[in-house]
């Protein structure tokens, strides 16, 4: 194989592709309300303000050498003792600091995907997951759903074969918000296939609107050994800019993860370790406050959705995105274009896969003020163009 042909498939972010466009309009004049962002717009939401001073201190003191390749020490002990909490029992060894949860995605593919395996995947997903696959020439098998929140199992059996060596499930899920309620029948296919691996994508595992609750795969006993969790503290405690997040694995696999980090970016910047410990110590009352105000503004923006009689809108479980589904005979991608020449950024919901298709992504985390402009003039647009 060629390196024309192994890169033949490279490509910018989709998910990004409305964010690149919006830039270029912002540099000729024109307003836009971004609500296509995966992040925090509004300033009321921060880090911990104990992070921001850890982080100021360790600086001052000189943080600025190379550390252990896993991640610093309180810190593992730390995310261990959380992970725990959260009902996986984890130690400090099956614990490794990375730059942001999208290395740990690629660092978990790396590990287990030869070319020709299979990897499973949901569709619409996380484009970066495909994009590795595709780089490693893995085959990729897209698990269907009944509904947005339950995998549809019978199909999950069948796509498991001999050649299948990684599955990869979110929850809550990107882009549509939605847990995956049907956890237990999910976790009793796989224990039927122990050749698999599992890669669980738990980034807003603390995002999750009550009554609500998050679960994850590797509480069941007969997957814990074979579940990688993949998790951040960009969208836990408002750092996405910092770069830092973990996984956990079985000891004996978390050291292969060690091995491969060492050999690449050597270890997250120290003094940012120290910034994530700090806010791993927030007091319960900032994630109480933070879920409290990102439910008044998903609430805001459901309720001008719902009032649509052409688009279809489930309230998100978890997260901080909303995924209508446009009326018959709009496509998603003419919907964003339309959107964007009248000063509204989403993502296009075909960015995510063919599953996507037929909806739009928003963010709702802006200012109030700005997040009901933003939602109502998108309403406005599509009844106008539906007619």
């Amino acid at each position: 194989m060629t390196g024309a042909d192994r890169l033949s498939h490279f490509e910018l972010p989709p998910q990004w592709s409305t964010m690149r466009e919006a830039a270029a309009l912002e540099s000729g004049g024109r307003h836009i309300i971004h609500m296509e962002k995966g992040d925090y717009a509004s300033a009321e939401f921060k880090p911990p303000p104990q992070a921001w001073e850890a982080l100021r201190a360790s600086l001052e003191e000189g943080y600025v050498r190379y550390s252990p390749g896993a991640g610093i020490m309180p810190l593992r002990e730390a995310i261990a003792e959380k992970m725990t909490e959260r009902g996986r029992p984890t130690t400090p060894e099956e614990v490794i600091v990375t730059p942001g949860a999208k290395f740990g995605i690629t660092s978990t593919m790396l590990l287990f995907l030869d070319r020709g395996d299979e990897v499973i995947m949901p569709n619409p997903g996380y484009p970066p997951d495909e994009f590795w696959a595709r780089y490693l020439q893995a085959h990729i098998r897209h698990v269907t759903f009944r509904d947005p929140r339950n995998v549809d199992t019978e199909h999950l059996e069948k796509l498991i074969s001999s050649r299948s060596r990684l599955v990869i499930l979110n929850s809550p899920q990107r882009p549509n918000g939605q847990l995956i309620e049907n956890i237990e029948e999910v976790a009793a296919v796989l224990e039927r296939h122990p050749q698999v691996m599992v890669a669980s994508d738990e980034i807003f595992s603390q995002i999750v609107y009550p009554p609500y609750k998050h679960r994850s795969l590797s509480e069941y006993p007969g997957l814990k050994e074979r579940t990688v969790i993949i998790d951040t503290f960009s969208k836990s405690y408002v750092m996405t800019g910092l770069r830092i997040g973990w996984i956990v694995a079985p000891a004996n696999i978390a050291s292969k993860f060690d091995i491969l980090l060492q050999n690449s970016f050597t270890n997250v910047a120290t003094i940012i370790q120290e910034a994530a410990l700090a806010a791993l110590n927030a007091p319960a009352s900032y994630h109480e406050e933070m879920l409290t105000i990102l439910k008044r503004k998903r609430d805001l923006a459901f309720s001008i959705l719902r009032s649509s009689k052409i688009l279809s809108t489930d309230n998100a479980q978890g997260s901080f995105y909303l995924f209508p589904r446009l009326p018959e005979g709009l496509s998603d991608r003419e919907a964003v274009r339309l959107l964007l020449n009248n000063g509204v950024a989403v993502v296009p919901g075909s960015a995510f896969g063919s599953g996507g298709s037929g909806h739009i992504r928003l963010t709702f985390t802006l200012e109030d003020g700005v997040l009901e402009e933003g939602v109502r003039r998108l309403v406005r647009i599509i009844e106008e163009r539906a007619g």
